[in-house]
């Protein structure tokens, strides 16, 4: 049984999110998708209460008021009024740092002073921060036919970072945002960051491991990212869980709306809800087999396979569950989570 800590659901579309973590015995969803205080949350919390709980939100801010003279007192507002609402984290989208912009219209750093307040009262109020900050290499290099995420880039062209932002500032580099990130960390050693995306560096698990070293509010999620991470060496990425294996949650970034699902990424169209079993069964075989040359989760993402990485039951309980129970403050027992059958 498992608790994925990051998808994003719109309630209308609930009932059918819930059967497909029944499908693949996924427990618990935590949604990123979650709303804010005055949008969507209170709604988000109700239908936790009617799921019985099986989808929990986070909240959500709007960093587009960044550039706003009131933004610090509206950012230590609204996480407040999160936490007092019962969400259970903060979702920070990849906006920051590609696509916030302040009155000047150009892009406002990861690290910039004016998010501050935000993770501060993150962390005073002890709300964890699933944050999201770059995205693959592949997204800051020219969009072309030798781009191995030519596919996906054709089909969402928003999604290139190569050359000059639409207003013809040059597009901030990979590096230096993942330098900016650090730099966000380790700014708020109170407050609990979760890295979506394997720690957004799924190309460089030397970096991620690094920082997981470095900082011990740190945190990561696996969603979207098993073809890239699976492309290491599986005795290098099984060594890297089970040293890590207290910091690592699983998340698939499984998206339910009423236009369809999307199962981890897709193309021109939204993916057939057929293929979640498949998608979720993807990600079991990589993390719990030695298997060589297995289809990895997600296809658009890349045409290539995995090999599994066979993790020891134990650190398979803690990627699953146990640590996801830990961080989020779940409740959840050992015995809710037994496996159905035994």
């Amino acid at each position: 049984m498992k608790v994925d800590v990051h998808m994003h659901i719109e309630l209308a579309s609930g009932d059918q999110a819930l059967a497909l973590m029944r499908a693949s015995n996924v427990v618990v969803g935590l949604n990123a998708s979650g709303g804010t205080p005055t949008f969507g949350l209170p709604e988000s919390k109700a239908f936790e209460k009617s799921s019985a709980g099986r989808l929990r939100p986070y909240c959500n801010i709007d960093l587009g008021r960044a550039g706003d003279p009131g933004f610090a007192a509206y950012a230590e507002r609204t996480v407040r009024a999160c936490k007092e609402l019962g969400a259970l984290g903060l979702k920070i989208p990849k906006l920051l740092g590609l696509g916030v912009t302040g009155i000047d219209q150009k892009l406002i750093p990861v690290d910039d002073a004016r998010f501050d307040p935000i993770f501060v009262t993150a962390g005073a109020v002890g709300l964890p921060v699933l944050i999201h900050v770059a995205d693959p290499k592949a997204f800051f290099r020219a969009p072309s036919t030798d781009n191995e995420r030519y596919d996906e880039l054709v089909a969402h062209p928003a999604w290139s970072f190569f050359g000059k932002t639409p207003d013809g500032e040059p597009w901030p580099s990979w590096e230096s945002m993942l330098e900016a990130f650090e730099r966000r960390v380790a700014r708020h050693p109170q407050t609990r960051f979760l890295g979506a995306h394997f720690g957004n560096a799924a190309e460089e698990p030397e970096r991620v491991a690094r920082m997981l070293d470095r900082y011990p509010n740190y945190f990561i999620d696996t969603a979207a990212r098993v073809p890239e991470f699976g492309r290491h060496s599986a005795d290098k990425m099984r060594q890297l869980f089970i040293r890590y294996q207290d910091r690592i949650l699983f998340g698939s970034d499984l998206a339910v709306n009423q236009h369809g699902v999307v199962l981890g990424s897709s193309g021109r169209s939204m993916d057939s809800a057929a293929g979640a079993p498949q998608f979720f069964n993807a990600h079991w075989l990589y993390f719990e087999t030695r298997r060589r040359g297995l289809a990895h989760p997600t296809p658009i993402q890349g045409k290539w396979t995995v090999d599994g990485i066979g993790l020891p039951k134990d650190v398979l309980e803690k990627l699953y569950w146990g640590n996801a129970n830990r961080l989020f403050s779940l409740g959840l027992s050992r015995e809710q989570m037994r496996p159905r059958g035994n």
